[in-house]
């Protein structure tokens, strides 16, 4: 059956998609081929960027993703319309609602998305059942397993009802213009699955939801300690490089990350000792770079001689570009402030509701600054002045962000001890590429 949306959702779908791509503009898939084009299909995620999740999703599937939101949404002016007008579905979460009345009305709900997914509609849920910052996936509950076992139900069973597990990983979700790295794990086919378990239903849905965890666990960055996750960041600048299977140029930083996470797991279960004992080093130096003043991805750490002199070179012509820089900081000084004072009012505790709110604000307050600039340009200046310059705002905001993202900060150098220790590192990068040799190539 063809995916169906209404002319009001689509439309919806298509604008919302397209602020999304401006806040995040480069976003790859890794094994796109495993997404269907057509037909039943159940997408499920880890959910680490509150309402910019399913967008995501929707802009990598390219298909009008129907998803299971909290309940409490529902009820917010103007986006509890949206939500409604795109199909989306009240979870009602035993968090958000102490009532008894609130498990009846959540499996009323999986019902709903289960009968949606056997007329092949595409369907999406977070198993987790909440959003967080953790670098660590949540338990994943059952509610995905009980979507394909109603859509199995209602079925005839000579369809496939795919169930496809996805990782979203920012490279920094908070910031505006960040990459983000999707990767899409094997598909299953639930309709497989329960035909093989005819007759045992409970124990289908439970390994199933094992299962499920195990998909999205081999795609996701998990650090199976949570503890772990100050390393990982500084292991980003301090392990050495290698060549992935799937290393893309544009999102190189964040499919290392995942590799990283892999890493430290292994070591955590194999070695845990030696793994302390890295750990109580990097974080003596971090605290020595942090008293100097340095920070852990400083290109005095990372170069020397010509190709220091080099990078400090491209800086200082950067710094020539400060004035236009300047005014593009001015031109969006009222906008920018208005978004960073209230949007903080609004966001839940934690970085997952950041992006999303700077973007429901920001989208108004920018929008209404461009136009105040219009008639203010237009009645002293002329319209072709004002259509210029309101045109070439947007360029040098972007412009400006960059360029302050990326200004020169004066420190002192902690080579000596910053090497021996990715020294150490690189012995343990070479095990473990030794431990999974094909995840690599040379």
């Amino acid at each position: 059956m063809p995916d169906q949306s209404s002319s009001i959702g689509m439309l919806l779908r298509r604008i919302v998609r397209r602020f999304v791509r401006i806040y995040y503009p480069a976003i790859h898939v890794s094994h796109p081929e495993r997404l269907p084009r057509e037909g039943a299909t159940l997408y499920i995620a880890n959910h680490s960027n509150s309402l910019i999740d399913p967008v995501i999703i929707g802009i990598t599937a390219d298909r009008p993703v129907c998803f299971l939101a909290k309940a409490p949404l529902f009820k917010t002016p103007v986006l509890g319309s949206v939500m409604r007008s795109i199909g989306m579905i009240p979870a009602y979460r035993g968090e958000d609602d102490k009532s008894s009345s609130s498990v009846r009305r959540n499996v009323k709900s999986l019902n709903v998305a289960g009968e949606n997914l056997a007329k092949g509609l595409p369907m999406g849920i977070f198993p987790e059942g909440k959003s967080h910052d953790l670098v660590h996936l949540e338990q994943v509950k059952t509610g995905a397993a009980r979507i394909a076992q109603r859509a199995y139900e209602m079925s005839d069973g000579d369809e496939p009802i795919l169930i496809v597990p996805l990782d979203l990983n920012f490279e920094d979700k908070t910031r505006f213009r960040s990459r983000v790295w999707v990767s899409v794990a094997e598909t299953i086919d639930a309709a497989t699955w329960f035909a093989e378990y005819k007759g045992k239903e409970k124990l289908a849905m439970r390994e199933l939801t094992y299962t499920l965890d195990e998909r999205i666990k081999s795609v996701v960055v998990h650090l199976e300690d949570a503890r772990w996750e100050p390393l990982l960041n500084d292991l980003e600048w301090l392990a050495p490089t290698y060549e992935s299977e799937e290393k893309v140029a544009l999102v190189s930083r964040v499919q290392r990350r995942k590799n990283l996470a892999d890493a430290i797991n292994y070591f955590e279960s194999e070695n845990p000792e030696l793994a302390e004992a890295i750990t109580a080093r990097v974080a003596a130096h971090h605290e020595a770079l942090g008293q100097a003043g340095i920070r852990i991805n400083s290109p005095l750490l990372r170069y020397t001689g010509l190709a220091l002199a080099g990078r400090q070179m491209v800086k200082t012509v950067r710094a020539l570009f400060g004035l236009p820089a300047l005014i593009g900081t001015l031109a969006h000084l009222i906008p920018f402030v208005l978004v960073r004072v209230t949007a903080p009012r609004f966001q839940l505790p934690g970085k997952a509701t950041v992006s999303f709110y700077r973007l429901i604000f920001g989208l108004p307050f920018y929008g209404c600054w461009y136009v105040a600039v219009w008639f203010l340009l237009n009645h002293f200046s002329g319209y072709k002045v004002a259509i210029m310059t309101v045109a070439a705002l947007p360029i040098l905001g972007v412009f400006s962000f960059h360029y302050w993202l990326n200004a020169s900060e004066v420190i002192r150098s902690l080579r000596e001890e910053n090497q021996a220790i990715k020294n150490e590192i690189a012995v343990l990068g070479e095990d473990f590429r030794a431990a999974f040799p094909d995840r690599f190539t040379d």
